[in-house]
């Protein structure tokens, strides 16, 4: 009983962000304790023994098996293991800010992987973190840009947009009566914080305007990504936004190898554009990874083996990525995917309730080794992990879980992306075209393929296969 309930507990303490998801960002960013201080790593220290014995006290003695556990854990609000928990994580990350606040929105984004009572709680952190007295905020203004703020604005709207962990955001008016959104960083975030605003690359920045804690730029109208009423309301397809998300990151990850790393719902806008299309807008450029080529290739040429079910393949470059005899293990987190449907094609088997069930569990079964593992690879991929959890909880929000189609343009940006370092490498005009031929061969293929999807999916061959099963009764 007590093994089972101490696997139960790190599940959705360990798995839930303070080991994984705070490496994330302290591993990537280099932070030392000293940087953080100790009284916050206290506070978390307490609140993880908090939350631990809360789970063994109210468990103790309670077959794990049984319908009555999960009734402990989940029913009833003020009761509910699982409720308490997540608000005392949410007061946590809100106390201790920054990193910690960037942990709580990871959280509020792994629908598919925990307890719904803890999204549920973290999730308010993706546009609501604390807030910061707009007085503050010109005080800020004013000391970096040298002017008085009614000199500068006509007025600016006291109540933000949205609340991140760095900064807030509000709307204003410029003195020609231009709408403008100004990002103002919350005057307690230290100068060597991990995010340099000025490393952000967004169209129509008003540079007169902005300065190391403040940016302000052009005012994006739109809906967050993951808000499905919004979408209904102004006829945009979600399954067009998901696609076209996914192909967003297959081009940044696979071709230019460099990726906006804060892909949660708050940072990511849809809209119809004048002329009827879709638009996506992607805000906080604040977090970027850089990938070396070498990295790029390696991760390009894994998840051809991943999608091709290429055993071979995926064991290779999972050893690339230092994940060694534990590349099945490594394969699921990618995917997350369980090993049984890499094997058989992961374009081929659809998602199910099961299998979901299955990932869950694991998680928790193999907690040391998943450990293990985000300690053996490369720095480049912690981020990259931490955005497909996020794009994955996306895909969750709008129903729209990875599909073939989805597989197919991850395929394009692989093959084009191998292609162009294969001919950068190559010395011979000869070599040259044979890369190029082989590639267009590649790429036809897919076409190909994905011309037979549509056929089968097709509103005329359903309707042939309706008649021919009203033929034959």
């Amino acid at each position: 009983m007590s093994r089972h309930l101490l696997k139960r507990t790190l599940k959705y303490l360990t798995l839930g962000g303070l080991g994984t998801g705070s490496g994330y960002f302290l591993y990537k960013n280099d932070w030392e304790v000293s940087t953080i201080g100790v009284v916050r790593f206290g506070r978390a220290a307490f609140t993880a023994l908090w939350i631990v014995a809360d789970y063994k006290i109210h468990l103790r003695g309670i077959d794990y098996e049984s319908p009555e556990y999960e009734k402990v854990k989940s029913e009833g609000f003020e009761n509910r293991i699982h409720c308490r928990s997540a608000l005392r994580l949410r007061e946590l990350c809100c106390s201790n800010g920054g990193g910690f606040i960037k942990v709580g929105q990871h959280l509020g984004s792994l629908e598919y992987l925990l307890p719904m009572e803890y999204v549920e709680t973290m999730k308010v952190l993706h546009n609501q973190a604390p807030q910061t007295p707009v007085t503050e905020l010109f005080k800020v203004l004013e000391e970096d840009l040298g002017q008085k703020v009614q000199d500068m604005f006509v007025q600016i709207d006291p109540e933000p947009l949205g609340a991140a962990s760095l900064a807030q955001v509000h709307k204003a008016t410029l003195k020609d009566g231009t709408v403008v959104a100004v990002k103002i960083q919350h005057p307690k975030v230290k100068k060597h914080s991990f995010v340099d605003i000025k490393t952000m690359e967004i169209p129509k920045i008003y540079w007169d305007l902005s300065s190391e804690r403040v940016l302000t730029m052009e005012f994006c109208e739109g809906g967050k990504v993951d808000n499905r009423e919004y979408m209904k309301q102004h006829k945009i397809s979600v399954d067009e936004v998901s696609r076209d998300l996914g192909k967003l990151y297959s081009e940044m990850i696979f071709v230019h190898g460099y990726v906006h790393c804060d892909p949660h719902p708050g940072n990511v806008l849809v809209n119809k554009t004048a002329d009827g299309n879709t638009e996506i807008v992607l805000l906080d450029h604040g977090i970027y990874q850089s990938l070396t080529d070498e990295f790029r290739v390696n991760y390009c040429k894994l998840w051809t083996s991943l999608i091709k079910a290429d055993l071979e393949g995926i064991k290779k470059y999972s050893t690339a990525m230092n994940a060694g005899d534990m590349y099945p293990l490594f394969a699921c987190m990618l995917t997350a995917r369980s090993w049984k449907a890499i094997s058989s094609g992961i374009d081929k088997q659809q998602y199910t309730k099961s299998e979901d069930d299955e990932i869950k569990s694991n998680a928790a079964t193999y907690l040391i080794q998943i450990s293990e593992i985000l300690n053996r690879v490369p720095r480049q991929l912690l981020l990259i992990l931490k955005t497909n959890d996020v794009l994955r909880s996306i895909e969750y929000a709008l129903q729209t879980r990875a599909s073939s189609t989805s597989f197919i343009n991850m395929s394009r940006c692989c093959i084009r992306a191998v292609a162009m370092d294969s001919e950068r490498k190559c010395n011979t005009w000869t070599g040259w075209l044979q890369i190029r031929l082989a590639t267009q061969w590649q790429l036809f293929k897919i076409d190909i393929y994905e011309f037979f999807l549509w056929v089968q999916t097709s509103s005329v061959v359903r309707f042939m296969s309706r008649k021919n099963n009203v033929i034959a009764l």
